[in-house]
């Protein structure tokens, strides 16, 4: 009796999380709407009338993955250079203080890897003056040659805080070396030299490139409707011509190359502690695009603390800090797309302990014969079929709560999903995550990350240098197992290497 109970609970329990899923596709097609104008410009609206306030969003493709090593850290120069007047708001202090005119209660700008955005945040009754705004910094941005030079120095010094940041220098020399033949399509910031002899010609091709309606999304949350703003949209972009879309991130990244292991002495880390990554090529989500949903759902099988996948890698190795500090992710991208597993280890007598990089190579091998069990069996492994529908339950659950603030939902959420993804996939993300089966996942895994023939995986170790230095064995591991020593002379890719 008591296993026929169970079969009926867990059977309702499917049966509610499936219904759950279907009203959640619906409420989110109803939550955000879109269309198209004419000149190829995007428009999306997320509806919230329970404040008269809304954030008005442009985002464009682009930044980091349309580099070539010329232009390199030009879209972060541009970006500076939006906020410095155009020809209606012609000077700093004018485009501050139509902010100030219109109640802005936040605002921002930010250059990414795969899309640049900048954002406000007004009373809904200044909507169409946040509208026009927008569409004169875009459309008619001044690019003076004096404000140039002015600018370029504080992006300077942003990007040499950058440059001597332990994390960005780590995170910079594994992937110059994971992505080596496009590196620069990886780092936002690009050499100083680019930026000291940066051009307004330079910018002006960027902003005829890049910055054109075929390119370019507005997205507006809080209380309004799509068709206010689309006759706003209308009467202040309606008359900016159409251009190319422009190409981007072609050609593709190709594999990792084999033999990449890196490590770092750090005088500010944390003490006692090795901080491990280990990292897979992964799915380009416009070329590889039904393996992202795959990617979504293993994520969440894989995330719970006392879960089997931590479990077992907690009692199968030897010294790691605690489960929750043990994690897997596969960002989605456009360009470079890679899975990353990491975790803390925990170095306690450098000098007594079997050999620090030793045990990295150790629980490197643990992951990979973990990976391969799961893909025997994911069912088994993971106990059952109630677990994969779980799992599509909570990215599910993960779009409810982004949808939650309209505001954050269109700088952060939706943003990042048309720039990287596009329209179309963000739309069907819920329908496709609900097609995955356990035997995409055991294919998913036997492809990018424990098949048969091993895929590549990329090694970085992070050291506190009082704990580099306390074990004598380390300069001899370092040469046996094929490590280099990552620093801030040898980690960017225009650094010899």
């Amino acid at each position: 009796m008591r296993h026929k109970n169970s079969f009926f609970c867990i059977m309702l329990s499917l049966f509610f999380m499936l219904s759950t899923l279907d009203i959640v596709v619906a409420q989110q097609a109803e939550a955000v709407r879109n269309t198209t104008l004419e000149n190829g410009l995007e428009v999306f609206v997320v509806e919230n009338h329970a404040v008269p306030l809304v954030t008005v969003c442009i985002a464009f493709r682009g930044g980091a993955m349309a580099h070539t090593p010329e232009t390199a850290g030009l879209f972060h120069l541009y970006e500076h250079m939006m906020f410095n007047g155009n020809d209606k708001y012609p000077t700093k202090d004018a485009f501050s203080a139509a902010l100030n005119r219109m109640g802005t209660t936040n605002w921002n700008g930010a250059t990414g890897i795969e899309y640049i955005n900048y954002f406000i945040s007004v009373p809904s009754e200044k909507l169409p003056d946040a509208i026009d705004f927008w569409a004169h910094a875009v459309m008619n941005p001044t690019l003076d040659a004096r404000v140039l030079e002015n600018e370029k120095q504080v992006v300077l010094n942003e990007i040499r805080g950058y440059h001597s940041d332990p994390s960005q220098i780590a995170s910079n020399g594994l992937e110059s070396r994971m992505f080596k033949d496009f590196p620069w399509r990886k780092n936002i910031d690009g050499p100083e030299s680019n930026i000291q002899i940066a051009s307004v010609t330079a910018l002006r091709d960027i902003q005829k490139t890049y910055y054109v309606p075929s390119n370019m999304a507005l997205l507006i949350g809080g209380d309004t409707s799509l068709e206010e703003v689309v006759k706003l949209a209308k009467a202040s972009f309606g008359s900016w011509a159409r251009a190319p879309e422009p190409v981007l991130a072609e050609p593709p990244h190709g594999p990792i190359p084999d033999g990449i292991r890196l490590v770092t002495s750090e005088d500010q880390f944390y003490r006692g502690i090795a901080q491990v990554e280990f990292r897979w090529r992964g799915p380009d989500v416009t070329r590889q695009t039904y393996d992202t949903y795959i990617s979504d759902v293993l994520l969440f099988l894989l995330s719970s603390p006392s879960g089997p996948f931590k479990s077992e890698i907690m009692r199968k190795v030897y010294g790691l800090f605690d489960a929750e500090y043990i994690d897997f992710v596969y960002p989605t991208s456009r360009d470079g797309g890679n899975y990353i597993f990491s975790t803390l280890m925990l170095v306690q007598r450098p000098a007594e302990e079997e050999p620090v990089l030793q045990r990295v190579e150790n629980l490197k091998s643990t992951v990979l014969d973990e990976f391969a069990l799961i893909a025997k069996d994911p069912c088994a492994y993971f106990g059952g079929d109630e677990a994969l529908e779980e799992a599509k339950t909570k990215l599910v659950d993960q779009n409810i709560y982004a949808l939650e603030s309209a505001g954050s939902f269109v700088t952060d959420t939706l943003t990042f999903w048309w720039s990287t993804a596009g329209t179309e996939y963000f739309f069907d993300y819920e329908e496709n995550c609900r097609k995955v089966s356990w035997r995409d996942i055991s294919s998913l895994i036997e492809r990018y990350l424990a098949g048969a023939s091993t895929p590549s995986v990329a090694t970085l170790v992070r050291l506190r240098t009082s704990t580099f230095n306390a074990d004598p064995r380390m300069s001899a591991k370092i040469s046996e197992l094929g490590y280099a020593l990552l620093t801030a002379q040898n980690a960017f890719w225009w650094q010899k290497q």
